[in-house]
């Protein structure tokens, strides 16, 4: 063949195929940013051992420069390694970007324990198909393997123990591990452990480590359970453990469970301190041989030192059996004396009147007409006394000096002429000194020296608490008494001296004993004036006072008390002071001491205590030879809650009328009084303002009488009634205090108040009255019984009766000095005349005063009344004017009915009594006009009184309105009309 022909088909050939094939002029080129020294394309990766997909660094891509066709896309990528198997393949995502997903191969499955790290070559292909496909230049690839967390942790022990000393802060308690069985290092590490009890005072650290955040006592929890966790680094949270810490009660000699309060209910029984207290003895400690623990109730808060009674000095004395002689030289100001106004005082509703004396101006001045200041060879001086030294008063420990003032509580001294001291008490420095200057006439005793002055350093005298104390003269002799004991004189306490008697001088006209200060005649001047609280000062003159009823006078109404005497085990003993409020009880063991302790009992036998808080510590020992532990002081309280108060209500008639010869002999104006008692229960917040006071009150200037107490209807408050019977408590409810106040005051030329005398006599009874023309007061502390007794057979005694007109009387009772007082019962009383000719009606009307309804009298009385009260009575008489007239109205307006009902009546029936018309005018009767006003009916009449001189008659009221018949029915009206005198 011809070689052009040859080769132009081979040209045309190679040009056809060439036309027809697909141009591959590069090969692929794997896409790295990390390279090795080389310019070898680098990649990182790393799987977890469960998981499926590598995690490459940078992310895999390769590309190809062709621009036509299959060349330039990216179909498969080749791993090639020496090792023999490699557990990966890698997914094309995208050809166009050549993007690669190197993952392990299916029903592959790493382990990190055989395998950590793979290291291998891979390349990239286009997607021309063999023999003309290209690859790429390698890279490669290191895949790190990373275990799985396949485990939880693990404590090592499900429970854990630990103690906890009490009151400690501890900083390892205990200490709980977990492990992990992951083999990795980043999966087996704990990371932390956790409480996940509520509220417990404790925190772990993260080595688990347990801690205590505040102290706890074994008395508060025996013991914490805790329960807690692990975690690992992972996240994975453990199953729970358990730490149980005991708290260890720390071992000291002591008690414990006693209670932190007492609460006593008035009118209980004894209440025990405790019934569950233990005493403790630590091992260890030495061989015990004594216990001794003192029981202490501190009640110097409390009215003067304790819950005493709270009636009145006079009627503790009569409770106590002392002479009736005895005179109360600082009085409670009532309507017979208000000389003890002038310093300031209390109300005395927690026990005797209290006066305050500043030490400067504060003083009283006994009046010479109520008592002789003179004293006898025998006497009795008693008072409480409250008073606190100053800087540079002497005691017992220092030098005595003569620094400091006198302060008199009590001194007779000349008037005039002269500043002789006849007799005196008085505090200097911390002596109390009694000074006693004989009189004498007889001149063989004026030169000789005689005892005049005793003195006593006493602790009490400056410690600001109140004291009791009395001086007992039976010439030459004088015994001190300091709350009921007797003070024993010795070289240490006690001096007396001797001086010579007072000489009679004619300088000196009369003398003044005054309270609080001593009265210089000469200068007349007082000085040396007492600062301090005084209460219950009193004198008996011409004997002395048994020790016993001084002691009564000082017994505490609220005392601890011992219950089980006959059964003290052997060897142990308790004693206690004077006033029960100190017990000490001592054992050879702390058992048997414990058992006594739980025998001790607080009681107070007061019907209204003081309500409040009393304290109570217990000092306990223990002595080991010639040892003694002191434990530390126990303290808590009783807490006396408030009583029922009594509701005194006092109930009778208020109009009372008497003829007027039983009025000159004396008419009984209160048979009808009743007094009864009921029982208020209080709630919170309604407590007496005089109830509250668990500290001493400051004494203030108000000297105002208490205030009445409402009515408990009013109040609507839970009320226990009094009832009647042999367990009624109002029979054991005493008064103490009565008034009967006249309104207006008595004129004791014509009239006066009578007390039945012979009665309190006969009867035995502690009541005693005082009259005044303001009115009478009976005192003392009795029974209702007796007071009624007494009220209801006062006499009021007019000896001119005929100007008698209406007078008023209010009454008004009390108990324990005011602390709680009775309504008020106010009572008319009015004369009447007997059987005469001329008989006269007296309108009656009723107006209110203190919640009582009085009789009024006619027009022309009520003149009167105003006449003899004054201006006061005014109004009063306004009112009765204007009730009188209505009355009339109203009664003539009734007549003027029955005259005519009477004229349509048959003339057979004209002989007949008058009778009321119903059918006409309904008339309702006042109860109390009915008992003034009787019918026919009654067998017992009278006539009323003539008013003929009055312009307000009633015949002329008839008269006036020009009824021809007007009169007759008058006079038939007033013989119907008549007082019924059997109740009077």
């Amino acid at each position: 063949m011809d070689k052009r022909l040859v080769l132009f088909v081979y040209i045309v050939c190679f040009g056809l195929v060439s036309s027809t094939s697909e141009p591959n002029a590069y090969a692929p080129e794997i896409i790295s940013s990390v390279f090795n020294s080389r310019d070898i394309p680098l990649f990182q990766g790393t799987v977890r051992e469960d998981e499926t997909v590598v995690h490459l660094e940078p992310q895999l891509f390769a590309r190809d420069n062709d621009t036509v066709g299959s060349a330039r896309l990216i179909c498969r990528y080749e791993i090639v390694s020496n090792i023999k198997k490699i557990p990966f393949v890698i997914e094309v995502k995208n050809r166009e970007t050549g993007e690669g997903l190197l993952k392990v191969h299916e029903g592959e499955r790493l382990s990190y324990e055989k395998r950590k790290t793979y290291k291998f070559n891979i390349f990239a292909f286009d997607c021309v198909d063999p023999p003309y496909d290209k690859k790429s230049s390698r890279a490669v690839v290191t895949v790190k393997v990373v275990a799985a967390d396949r485990s939880a942790p693990v404590f090592e022990k499900t429970t854990y123990n630990a103690d906890l000393q009490e009151g400690v802060l501890s900083q390892n308690i205990t200490q709980v591990k977990a492990i992990d069985r992951d083999a990795a290092a980043e999966n087996s590490a704990i990371c932390g452990y956790d409480i996940v009890s509520d509220e417990a005072p404790f925190t772990i650290t993260s080595n688990g480590i347990i801690k205590n955040t505040k102290a706890i006592y074994h008395k508060d929890a025996y013991n914490y359970i805790l329960k807690i966790r692990a975690r690992d680094c992972a996240g994975k949270v453990s199953e729970p453990a358990y730490v149980n810490i005991i708290v260890k009660e720390t071992c000291t000699n002591g008690w414990t469970d006693f209670p932190d309060h007492i609460e006593y209910t008035p009118g209980s029984e004894y209440k025990y301190l405790t019934d569950s207290a233990r005493l403790h003895v630590c091992a260890g400690s030495c061989v015990i041989d004594r216990v001794s623990v003192r029981v202490n109730l501190a009640t110097n808060h409390i009215g003067k030192g304790c819950d005493r009674d709270t009636y009145s000095i006079l009627s503790q004395r009569k409770l106590c059996g002392a002479s009736d002689e005895s005179v109360d030289l600082l009085p409670t100001a009532t309507l017979a004396s208000n000389w003890t106004n002038v310093v300031p005082s209390d109300d005395g509703n927690d026990g005797d009147r209290i006066f305050a004396f500043d030490g400067k101006s504060h003083h009283v001045v006994v009046p010479d007409a109520y008592t002789d200041h003179h004293l006898d060879s025998h006497f009795t001086i008693s008072t409480w006394m409250k008073h606190s030294g100053h800087d540079d008063l002497v005691t017992k420990d220092t030098k005595p000096h003569h620094h400091g003032n006198k302060e008199h509580l009590l001194c007779m001294s000349d008037g005039d002429g002269m500043n002789r001291h006849h007799y005196a008490l008085f505090v200097h420095n911390s002596k109390l000194v009694f000074l006693l200057r004989r009189e004498s006439s007889d001149p063989a005793d004026l030169e000789v020296f005689k005892p005049a002055e005793w003195r006593w350093l006493l602790d009490e005298v400056n410690d600001g608490r109140w004291h009791h104390y009395a001086l007992s003269m039976y010439f030459p002799e004088l015994r001190l008494l300091v709350d009921g004991k007797v003070v024993e004189a010795n070289q240490d306490n006690f001096e007396m001296l001797d001086d010579w008697p007072l000489h009679p001088t004619d300088k000196v006209h009369y003398s003044k004993l005054v309270i609080g200060a001593c009265w210089k005649g000469l200068d007349e001047t007082f000085a040396d004036h007492f600062q301090g609280y005084l209460a219950g000062l009193s004198l008996l003159k011409g004997r002395t006072e048994s020790d016993k009823v001084i002691q009564c006078l000082n017994n505490c109404q609220e005392n601890l008390e011992f219950t089980d005497l006959e059964n003290m085990p052997s060897g142990t003993s308790v004693s206690f002071n004077s006033e029960k409020t100190e017990f000490t009880i001592t054992g050879h063991n702390a058992s048997d001491v414990e058992k006594l302790v739980h025998k001790v009992a607080y009681i107070n036998n007061r019907n209204f205590p003081t309500p409040g808080r009393r304290n109570l510590n217990i000092r306990t020992s223990f002595h080991c030879g010639d040892t003694e532990e002191i434990l530390p002081l126990l303290e808590t309280y009783i807490f006396v809650e408030h009583s029922n108060r009594p509701i005194i209500t006092m109930s009778g008639k208020q109009v009372v009328m008497g003829y007027r010869d039983t009025l000159e002999t004396g008419l009984d104006i209160f048979r009808d009084v009743n007094i009864h008692v009921d029982f208020m229960l209080l709630t919170n917040g309604e407590e007496n303002r005089n109830d509250t006071d668990s500290e001493e009150e400051e004494i203030g200037n108000d000297t105002s009488p208490p205030k009445q107490q409402t009515d408990v209807k009013s109040k609507n408050v839970p009320v226990v009634h009094s009832g009647g019977s042999s367990e009624d408590p109002s029979s054991h409810f005493l008064l103490d205090m009565c008034t009967l106040r006249a309104e207006p005051v008595l004129d004791f030329y014509v009239e006066h108040l009578e007390l039945p005398k012979r009665d309190i006599k006969d009867f035995n009874m502690k009541l005693e009255g005082i009259e005044t023309a303001a009115g009478l007061v009976i005192l003392n502390a009795d029974t209702i019984a007796n007071y009624l007794t007494v009220i209801r057979h006062i006499r009021y005694v007019h000896t001119h009766a005929d100007n008698l007109h209406m007078r008023n009387f209010v009454l008004s009772c009390s108990s324990q000095s005011g602390r709680f007082v009775s309504n008020e019962l106010s009572v008319s009383v009015g004369s009447l005349e007997r059987d005469t000719e001329e008989p006269r009606v007296v309108p009656v009307a009723r107006i209110q005063s203190n919640g009582a309804q009085q009789s009024i009298q006619d027009p022309k009385f009520s003149h009167t009344l105003q006449g003899a009260a004054g201006t006061n009575f005014g109004m009063v008489a306004i009112i009765v004017v204007c009730v009188g007239f209505l009355l009339f109205m109203i009664v003539l307006g009734v007549l003027r009915i029955r005259a005519a009902h009477h004229r349509r009546r048959p003339a057979n029936e004209s002989g007949q009594e008058m009778e009321w018309d119903n059918s006409e005018l309904n008339i309702i009767v006042n109860p109390i006009d009915q008992e003034l006003f009787e019918y026919e009916e009654n067998p017992r009449k009278s006539t009323l009184p003539d008013d003929s001189d009055t312009d307000d008659d009633v015949s002329d009221g008839f008269h006036d309105d020009g009824n021809e018949s007007s009169e007759e029915e008058a006079e038939t009206y007033k013989k119907t009309l008549e007082w019924d005198d059997s109740a009077y």
